[in-house]
């Protein structure tokens, strides 16, 4: 399914979950700007029915597309009832992406000025930025309102208004400049890592706050991880 989809459709390039780089790359590209903002869409797969995905298929030419939205979906848990697709499934991502991209979301999206406005998708996040904070309002409520006509829901805990600063990611967001969050460092830290982990994820905050969005660099350990370690494990304690 997911290589069906694959031949037969290409991603915007503002869809990064299937890119290189994935959620990482999405930050760095609104770091260039100075208002930011955030929707996050309320169970982004178990909102999304048997019909759209079938719908969805035939728009770009899946032979059988019945079929395939049938074996991709499963009774939906929550109230709302139906079928629809589930966390888990290997090809839901693609699928409740490719709703998505051809809803009216995707073509509101497609319609933003890139010179004004930079999008970008990361599954359920979409993370509008310009340097335009008027522009950036009216594109943040527009793509509000487009989502609610399309039936996607959002939520509300992790939708972001247009600010010089947000949090996506579990990171920072602001011009020229973004980190990953205090306490979300002080987490991983609470818990017994292996060495091999923790170097990983040193790395992976690294290249949160560099330049650029991809880091091949070996790095020695910084001389104050082990007691930021023992400081966030004491304090947690």
């Amino acid at each position: 399914m997911k290589r069906k989809v694959a031949e037969l459709y290409e991603f915007e390039k503002f869809i990064y979950h299937f890119q290189d780089g994935s959620h990482v790359k999405a930050l760095h590209s609104h770091r260039k700007n100075s208002f930011f903002c955030r929707v996050d869409i309320e169970r982004f797969f178990y909102c999304i029915q048997r019909n759209r995905v079938k719908r969805a298929l035939k728009t770009i030419g899946v032979h059988k597309a019945e079929a395939f939205a049938k074996w991709s979906t499963v009774k939906n848990p929550y109230p709302e009832g139906g079928y629809v697709l589930p966390y888990g499934f290997i090809q839901s991502p693609i699928l409740a992406t490719l709703v998505l991209t051809t809803s009216a979301v995707g073509n509101y999206l497609r319609s933003l000025n890139p010179a004004i406005i930079t999008v970008s998708v990361y599954m359920d996040d979409i993370c509008l930025s310009s340097q335009d904070e008027a522009a950036l309002w009216v594109a943040f409520d527009d793509l509000k309102t487009t989502m609610d006509a399309a039936g996607f829901s959002l939520n509300a805990d992790k939708t972001r208004e247009p600010a010089s600063s947000i949090d996506i990611f579990n990171c920072s967001l602001e011009k020229a400049n973004s980190d990953v969050l205090e306490n979300r460092i002080e987490e991983f830290y609470a818990v017994e890592r292996s060495e091999e982990s923790i170097a990983a994820f040193e790395t992976y905050v690294d290249i949160v706050k560099s330049h650029t969005w991809r880091s091949t660099r070996k790095k020695k350990r910084k001389p104050y991880a082990r007691a930021a370690r023992k400081k966030a494990a004491s304090s947690v304690s």
